[in-house]
């Protein structure tokens, strides 16, 4: 909006001046736009890596460390406004059940070189939410919502879930794309938009490509992390040997659980997650994938 602003206090007579230059030097400008677009294509080429399992090529702008560490400061914080109330002991049966759950699952991955490196932690609150995350430095979180709900095979499918999330590197590769998305499209979307229309109509325009780039990039990027997560922690989970038929039945009971009036904002594009009926029907079409996987594991 400035650089419309100072676009519009110009006299006639310096537009077209200006005009005349830029016209004057289009050919130095556009080799310099190449060579910036190059170099960026060049940095993003070398920011990719080639998952080996998945045979996926996957951005990885940031530095791990400095993601992780970032991770450590929110879970202090976390921890130190959750402590006094809401987490569950050592002692307790129910974290001893999800801390069990849990090593059965890591041991039985533990030729996975993301798995075996990291220190893990399990962290159970005391809320009826059912619900369960991790953060990028190995804290998985578990409400006692979940454990409450789930038999033993499905925790330990969820629990595979979130592993996956940190062993794919999931916010660093989320945060890679949406930093390329905002950089190469949304800038100059806006600042295109900014200049070449009045106000109001460059304000209603910019918002509606935000709300078309909040739809169309980053909520299809959260559900098809989603996604790969179920795949990837059924796969963990069918190598400790758990009952794989058991994960499309804990997102069928979902299903009834959350059953709710629909609502424009509740239909399934516009959320972050698959929906549970859909998870569902995913994980049932990869059972006979993860029987054959725990016939190679020795189940």
């Amino acid at each position: 909006m400035t650089a419309r602003r100072w676009w519009l206090e110009q006299t006639p007579d310096m537009k077209r001046r200006f005009a005349d230059a830029v016209w004057a030097y289009r050919q130095a400008i556009c080799k310099m736009v190449a060579i910036g677009l190059g170099m960026i294509g060049t940095f993003l080429l070398y920011s990719m890596e080639l998952d080996p399992q998945r045979q996926l090529w996957r951005l990885f702008i940031f530095n791990d460390q400095m993601i992780e560490k970032k991770a450590d400061k929110e879970v202090g914080f976390f921890l130190d406004v959750m402590g006094q109330c809401c987490l569950l002991s050592v002692d307790h049966p129910t974290y001893k059940r999800v801390a069990g759950i849990t090593s059965r699952i890591l041991y039985a991955n533990s030729k996975v070189e993301l798995i075996r490196n990291r220190k893990w932690h399990v962290v159970v609150l005391d809320n009826p939410m059912v619900n369960a995350f991790v953060v990028a430095n190995g804290f998985i979180f578990v409400f006692t919502g979940m454990a409450n709900l789930a038999n033993d095979d499905q925790l330990s499918i969820i629990i595979g879930h979130e592993l996956a999330h940190c062993i794919l590197r999931h916010i660093n590769n989320f945060n890679s794309v949406m930093l390329v998305f905002h950089v190469l499209c949304m800038l100059p979307i806006t600042a295109l938009l900014s200049i070449a229309l009045p106000f109001s109509w460059a304000l209603l325009t910019i918002s509606l490509s935000q709300f078309i780039f909040y739809v169309g990039v980053k909520l299809v990027r959260h559900r098809f992390h989603e996604i790969e997560a179920d795949r990837v922690g059924l796969e963990l989970a069918a190598n400790a040997c758990v009952d794989v038929t058991q994960g499309y039945r804990f997102w069928e009971i979902m299903a009834i659980l959350n059953e709710r009036p629909k609502h424009f904002w509740h239909v399934w594009w516009m959320q972050t997650h698959p929906t549970d009926i859909s998870r569902a029907h995913y994980l049932f079409s990869l059972i006979p994938e993860a029987k054959e996987l725990q016939k190679l594991a020795g189940c």
